[in-house]
């Protein structure tokens, strides 16, 4: 049994939810050999809808209790967008409060709502900022756990250090029963924000096993998003995964590629190499 849960996130089939519903996907993905799928906002099908005000989908929680139902094989998390990296939240927000009933419909044992900042990419966050959005993290994390819900956080267009450090903050204001929020890692945003001093293989080395929720399988040339996952590139695949086994990481690792027709036979190629990569490592 391999170290980390293969699995996909929904956006790999937005193409195909024009004429496939999002519960055969996740069939699909369990006939496949997947554990887990990230249930990623505006790639949910019929599971979401429009509501007057909000540019974002909500998702919708009696659909995503069914889909649970019927794809009982797999884990699940939902994520959602959510400034949380450039806004303080209001913890009693009703968009993410029917995210919380959205996520709690999904079930499984440990419920997580992962939310992703896309706003423009701020400045690095003073000391002062760190204290105001962690303080703002906090407030959101005690909130959803007095429902049952964890929360977990992306790097999206800020530095991995700098969402550990908003993190840490907002755990100094956490009782000890409210689970500190977690990172969903993107190591391709951190090789798109053109970090010299955050190297991905260097983040699998040392972020703790703890902090991590997740992370995103991708590739890149030149910084030029690749269509599958079957080779060298920016990221180093092989030593990423080595870092992350020796360190204990065990835990959901997840395909986010680019969406298209043919997403299933680059699942096929890049699973394939990825499974290679990890039989290599945990016989090392």
């Amino acid at each position: 049994m391999a170290f980390v849960t293969l699995g996909a996130v929904s956006n790999c089939w937005s193409d195909l939810l024009q004429e496939r519903s999002l519960l055969e996907e996740c069939r699909r993905a369990a006939t496949f050999g997947f554990g887990y799928v990230e249930l990623r906002q505006r790639a949910l099908g019929s599971c979401e809808e429009r509501v007057d005000g909000d540019d974002r989908p909500w998702p919708i929680p009696s659909a995503l209790a069914e889909l649970r139902r019927d794809a009982p094989g797999l884990g699940f998390n939902l994520a959602v967008e959510a400034p949380f990296q450039t806004s303080v939240i209001a913890a009693d927000d009703p968009y993410l409060a029917r995210c919380v009933e959205a996520v709690l419909a999904l079930g499984g044992d440990s419920p997580v709502l992962r939310l992703v900042d896309l706003s423009p990419a701020p400045a690095l966050l003073d000391m002062d900022g760190v204290d105001r959005l962690g303080q703002s993290i906090a407030r959101l994390a005690r909130r959803l756990w007095a429902s049952g819900v964890a929360l977990a956080l992306e790097n999206s267009k800020l530095p991995v250090q700098t969402v550990r450090a908003l993190i840490e903050r907002g755990a100094l204001d956490l009782p000890e029963e409210v689970p500190i929020p977690r990172i969903c890692w993107d190591a391709h945003n951190q090789i798109a924000q053109r970090l010299e001093y955050e190297n991905p293989v260097n983040t699998a080395r040392t972020i703790g096993v703890e902090e991590l929720f997740e992370f995103h399988f991708k590739q890149t040339h030149a910084r030029e998003l690749l269509p599958d996952v079957t080779g060298p590139g920016d990221l180093d695949w092989r030593d990423i995964l080595q870092a992350l086994h020796d360190r204990g990481y065990k835990g959901p690792a997840l395909f986010e590629l680019p969406a298209g027709p043919d997403i299933w036979d680059r699942l096929e190629r890049s699973t394939t190499y990825i499974r290679e990569l990890i039989v290599k490592v945990e016989s090392s």
